[in-house]
């Protein structure tokens, strides 16, 4: 929480232990308030810890569960030894890398699962020692290469022996920042040279959206996996999950769920909820663990048919709960910018404690602060901060073969600040400086992998820029019969649709105003399979 959240804080040890009670804060429901003014007071009140901290160890810089040994990771589970990562989920020593998961020893990374020493790539499934590329399926020893699959020792998608491979690798100087630099402007050139499929999914049934694998019956999702039935939702990639809508960040085993967000863990018929760990028919609950049966409830444990954090038997519940559905009907809540709330719609986000701007909100759909104030969301206002730097970021040592144990106690101006004349104006939040810590450098060592040059903020906002926002475009496949509309691609086969352009229609997260070749998912496998 921020030190201006009203709330009180706990540490997470203490806020889970029996030293105090959530049920000394309840209180009756009032009907001469409108409902959401009443749960705004409560939600202020009641203490909160971390979200999401159990079962970490050693990792107490993570808004993590079930970690070991991780630093500054965020949304993630069950991995370890890794740092500045978010969406990372059983991996290992992994560093720099978003939506991550059944991987080890990969870095600056976003969107791989089950790969090993996988490096500056995005879109790449089951890759050994590959470098910046992208699409990648069953790959071992690539290097800056586009939908590939099965292959082995190529370079920008052309074949190598495996002595010729590795004798072009040792010249690229991939252990120096130059040769990193060098690399990537090389490898994302080459990557608009080749058609990429209109959707990156596997599997995905009679779906729509983006970044789907092994779905079934989706409608406008994102970044799901193992899904079903469920519509308007993203981030649910811990399956089962099935029949839910507007849904978003959610852990696994939920069902039947709307308007649930950072919630999950065998969660069912919960609806209008923020935070909230196993739990049947909530509604309205924040913060919540192992509850069933609860309405307006903030920081519950183990409870049952609770309002407003207030006791009550199971005939008395059902019959207040009715009582108060009708009252937010005829009563509802109106916020600063005119809007109305009643029974049906999630907390109004005046009430949440955070700027917009600090949120994932930003990353996904980006807003000045003037057009964030309009529709009603906080922001948090720019701090200037002023760290007692003590190197350039730019004066750094080339190679991570140059590099001293020395840079342990350096504080290192981030290098967009050094670009940059307001540093804390960036829509990253740069932090304007950061330090190299013991872990972070062991594993460059081992990977032999130069020092970054900018802040975790920026670097995250980097990586950020290499995926799609969530959003649908409609759009006609851009194969044109022998080649791409924009002439860069010619086709390797005869395609279905012979000579002619092809016709397939479809929507995709490939804005019209995107440079990359985009082809319908028949079009594509024609080419890559």
């Amino acid at each position: 929480m921020p030190p201006e959240a009203p709330m009180p804080v706990y540490d997470f040890q203490y806020w889970i232990s029996d030293a105090w009670d959530p049920m000394e804060y309840g209180r009756e429901y009032d009907f001469s308030q409108p409902f959401f003014e009443q749960i705004k007071e409560l939600y202020a009140a009641v203490p909160w810890a971390m979200m999401w901290a159990e079962g970490r160890i050693n990792s107490d810089y993570s808004m993590s569960a079930w970690v070991k040994n991780c630093y500054l990771c965020f949304d993630s589970g069950f991995s370890e030894d890794s740092a500045y990562s978010v969406s990372l989920q059983r991996s290992k020593q992994c560093f720099d890398v978003i939506n991550t998961k059944f991987s080890e020893l990969c870095s600056n990374s976003i969107n791989i699962s089950h790969s090993f020493k996988t490096f500056f790539s995005r879109n790449c499934v089951s890759c050994n020692e590959v470098w910046f590329s992208q699409d990648c399926v069953g790959c071992s020893n690539c290097f800056g290469c586009t939908g590939l699959r099965n292959k082995n020792y190529y370079i920008f998608n052309e074949p190598f022996t495996k002595e010729a491979y590795h004798e072009k690798l040792a010249g690229m100087g991939l252990d120096s920042w130059t040769g990193i630099k060098n690399a990537r402007q090389e490898a994302e050139t080459l990557w608009l040279k080749y058609p990429v499929k209109f959707q990156h999914s596997v599997q995905a049934q009679g779906s729509t959206g983006d970044y789907l694998f092994n779905v079934s019956r989706l409608r406008n999702c994102f970044f799901s996996d193992g899904t079903q039935d469920c519509a308007h939702s993203q981030s649910i990639i811990y399956s089962p999950i099935k029949d839910c809508m507007d849904v978003t960040s959610s852990g696994e085993a939920i069902e039947l769920c709307y308007e649930a967000v950072a919630s999950g863990l065998n969660m069912a018929k919960t609806f209008f909820s923020f935070d909230i760990v196993t739990a049947t028919n909530a509604q309205y609950a924040i913060n919540c663990r192992n509850v069933n049966n609860v309405f307006g409830c903030v920081g519950l444990r183990k409870k049952e048919y609770c309002i407003f954090n207030k006791q009550y038997s199971k005939e008395e519940y059902h019959a207040l709960v009715s009582k108060i559905i009708k009252h937010m009907h005829d009563m509802p809540y109106t916020d600063t910018n005119g809007r109305i709330y009643g029974y049906g719609e999630f907390f109004p986000p005046e009430m949440s404690p955070f700027g917009y701007n600090t949120t994932q909100g930003q990353e996904y759909f980006p807003l000045t602060e003037e057009d964030a104030r309009t529709q009603g969301f906080p922001w948090k206002a720019s701090e200037t901060k002023h760290y007692s730097t003590t190197r350039s970021s730019q004066s750094l040592p080339d190679s991570i073969n140059e590099t001293g144990d020395e840079i342990l106690n350096e504080v290192i101006n981030c290098l967009h600040a050094e670009d940059n004349d307001h540093p804390w104006d960036c829509e990253s939040n740069c932090a304007t400086a950061f330090k190299i810590t013991a872990q972070e450098l062991a594993f460059y060592r081992q990977m032999q992998l130069p020092l970054p040059r900018a802040c975790f903020h920026c670097r995250h906002f980097e990586r950020v820029a290499w995926r799609n926002k969530p959003a649908l475009y409609q759009r006609t496949c851009q194969c044109e019969g022998a080649q791409s509309s924009n002439e860069a691609y010619q086709n390797q086969t005869v395609h279905n649709h012979g000579t002619n352009p092809c016709p397939n229609e479809f929507e995709t997260s490939y804005a019209p105003d995107q440079a990359e070749i985009i082809y319908c998912e028949s079009c594509y496998q024609n080419e890559v399979i």
